[in-house]
Formats: structure tokens, sequence, C-alpha cells
């Protein structure tokens, strides 16, 4: 695997502001404001031990500064990349949301609604930025070897389109995906297939607050995988086992795990109420909310929704013995698993089906709070799938590690009508809390 960090610059005098009071930036060659500076150094700090074999960058100097300080500690130079820079907001650049919107209705709407047909007076469309920033990307790769880590500076508008690109977002998603100041975006590429996996999405773990509400009155979900168990690491004779409605209890990792959990949050105190925690009714689940939910002096509320996959025949197997058992229905699980339903078992649609009710239910009885719910590595990846617009064929595309934190949040600032019902991905498969 090559192994991909995209980072979106630190801040600016123009980035204080969000939503019609924010400016459209693009190519104005905006230095780093002192807060953008220190954001950049505690990004450092956090990369200082990661072992990156090139920084590239947007060359405009608000990207290329953030780049050089995370560069220095591994005496890297930085890599201009023209490919990274800013969209060219044409007769837009420089100005507030709110005057273009007025100035220009129809092509402001028409931005809004569908970023990749609608082309900016004097600029350029999404689909142009995609295609140019697509093709450095991919330039840049080829330059370096399996198992190396590169690393991306660029902007808002640049590390979206490239995380959508990347995760095999439909267009329609373009919205959904926050990119906060400094933030990883993490993917890991297949050379061998040519495919791309999320490893994690705006992670801002190094910079406070770590958990924020976004604009908008819709109900956000704090979504947690359960804790290790001694079937996750892959223990006994053929590795790791097709778990489902096993009900297994966490290891000593995964008991750590939950205790690192509520240690995090209680450091946050206050900034995090809680109005109710969910979990899957298996013990693996509740163990790990348990620490959590003792600080916080709520009950942990079982529900089927979060329930693991059942997979029938599968139950218990390792997947070297159900490779051998079952072997085109094994194949067709890899390679397509939308298609596949388990032998006395369900599907992933069947799953869908259950979480879609849980999150009619949870945004029905919570508008404007927060939840935390915490289910299973197929459970977690099938929401992550449904509100992203991803095929259940692509849920091996989306890494959900034990004990992981995503957050979600309902209605993205700016959509109306229909689009309420979006959800927006603040973060995904974030594992800072841990030890």
């Amino acid at each position: 695997m090559i192994h991909i960090i995209l980072i979106r610059h630190g801040k600016t005098a123009w980035n204080a502001a969000e939503g019609q009071d924010e400016r459209f930036r693009g190519r104005l060659d905006v230095p780093l404001a002192e807060e953008g500076v220190a954001q950049a150094h505690l990004t450092a700090d956090r990369l200082a031990r990661w072992p990156l074999a090139a920084v590239y960058s947007s060359p405009l100097q608000r990207a290329l500064r953030t780049a050089e300080i995370i560069a220095a500690p591994h005496r890297l130079a930085v890599r201009p990349l023209p490919g990274l820079t800013s969209m060219s907001y044409g007769r837009w650049a420089g100005q507030l949301h709110s005057d273009v919107a007025q100035r220009w209705p129809d092509q402001y709407g028409a931005w809004r609604r569908d970023p990749f047909t609608a082309r900016i007076p004097g600029g350029e469309s999404t689909a142009d930025l995609r295609d140019r920033a697509m093709a450095a990307l991919r330039a840049a790769i080829a330059r370096h070897d399996d198992g190396q880590t590169l690393l991306f500076v660029t902007h808002q508008v640049v590390t979206r389109i490239l995380a959508c690109t990347l995760a095999g977002l439909p267009n329609a998603a373009h919205w959904q995906v926050r990119q906060d100041l400094c933030n990883l975006s993490r993917f890991d590429y297949d050379p061998a297939a040519g495919t791309f996996t999320i490893a994690g999405l705006n992670d801002t773990c190094h910079l406070t607050p770590a958990i924020a509400r976004a604009a908008g009155d819709g109900v956000q979900i704090i979504l947690l995988r359960h804790g290790q168990t001694g079937w996750n690491a892959g223990a006994g004779p053929g590795g790791e086992r097709f778990r489902g409605r096993t009900d297994l209890p966490l290891d000593d990792t995964g008991l750590a795990q939950a205790q690192a959990l509520a240690a995090w949050w209680a450091a946050r105190g206050r900034d995090l109420p809680v109005a109710a925690l969910y979990a899957s009714p298996l013990l693996r689940a509740r163990q790990t909310v348990a620490p959590l939910a003792a600080g916080l002096g709520l009950p942990v509320q079982a529900h089927p929704g979060l329930l693991d996959i059942d997979y029938g025949r599968f139950q218990g197997l390792t997947h070297a013995q159900a490779a051998d058992l079952y072997p085109e229905l094994y194949r067709q699980w890899r390679a397509a698993p939308g298609r596949v339903r388990f032998p006395e078992g369900e599907s992933l649609a069947g799953v869908q089906a259950r979480v879609r009710a849980l999150l009619d239910q949870v945004a029905a009885d919570y508008p404007g709070q927060r939840l935390v719910l915490v289910g299973h590595e197929i459970v977690n990846k099938v929401l992550a799938c449904t509100l992203l617009g991803l095929d259940l064929d692509q849920i091996w595309r989306v890494c959900q590690e034990p004990a992981c934190l995503n957050l979600y949040q309902q209605y993205s600032p700016g959509l109306q009508g229909r689009d309420r019902d979006r959800w927006l991905v603040q973060c995904l498969n974030d594992t800072c809390h841990l030890p």
C-alpha cells in the first residue's frame, strides 16, 4: 500500500467566517494568520514520527507555508504541484458568498446544487478542478514505492474533491464531506488493484475542539465501533473469524480501549453534552460504552438496528475455513458483498434497512442533540456507505478500526428543501483517543 495524507492549509484572515459570511478565496494568495501558523506547528508535532517519504503542496503561500512547517522535522523539501492550486473562482474571487448569491443568483444556486456542472463566471468548474488535481496526485504517486507515506497540502475545495474522488463518492456527496483547517484525511492506495481505501476523514484531534457541531438543527451522532475482542485480533488457528451474532466479550486490549474512550471524553467534560446512549445488544458493544455511560450518568439502551450482521452458516468460521467450505460465496463476499445473502443469515441490504430505520428514529426523536451509538464493523461500514451514497459493494473501501469514532450530523449548511435530510460527515475512523 501507498499511504496518502491530504491536509488543508492552516487559518488565514479570510478563514474566520463560514457560510454566507465566508469569502471566495481561490487563487488569491492570502498568507497564513498567526493562528494558522500555530495550527501548522500542531500538525507537524502530530506527524513528527510518521515516516513521510515526500511532502507536496499547492504553490499558494498559505498551503506552501503549512507544508514547510510540517516537512521541517522530516528534513524534506516541499515539492509544489500546480495541479493542487485552489479553484479559479473568476469574478467571484474575494467576494462574500452573500454578495455573490445576490449578484449571480442563478449561477450561485446552480453551483450550490451541483458544482460539477455549474461554471463560475470567468472561472472553472469543479469537474475541471477534479481532473487537474487527480492528474497531479496520480503523477506524484507514480514516483513512489509501495509502503511509502506521501503528504499533500492544499485547499478546502481541493481536499474535498480529492477525498470524494478517492473514496468513489457520487457527485451529490460533495457538500457532505467536511474539511476543517489542518485536518488529516488518509487513504491507502493499492498499486496492484488501483483502488483507494478511506483510512480516515477530517481528523483534527491534534487541534481543539475535537468534536464540534456544524451549523444546522439536525441530530449529531457519534458512532463508535466496539473495542477489540479475541476474534478481532486474529487469535487462534486460521486467523480472524466471522463474529456476527456470537456474543464475545472484550479482551484486555478492548477493555483498555473502552477506558481510554471514557478518559478522553471526561477531559472534554461540559463541552460534550449527550442526550442518549444506544448500543448493539451484544456484550462487546455494551462493554465498550459502559465506562463512558458511567461517567455521563446515562443508561445504555440496546437497539436492534446496531446488532451485528447475521452471518448464518459462516458464523464462527475463520476466513480460511469459509473460503474452503463455500469458495464461490466467499469469493463473492470479497468482490461484491452487496450481492451476498449468507446461508441461514442476512444480507447487507437487510443491515441497511435496519440502519435506515435507526437514523429515521433518532433524527425524529433528538433534533439538535448529540447521541452516542455503538455498533460493529459491518454495521458501521453500511451506515457510512448509506450516508455517503456509496453502493454496498464498496464497504471494503471504508475502514472501521476497533473502538474508532465517527461523527455525523444531519443537515449540511447551505442545503435546503429535500437536501435537509442529508448528513454531514464530520470525521470518519478517528482513533486518536486510543493508547
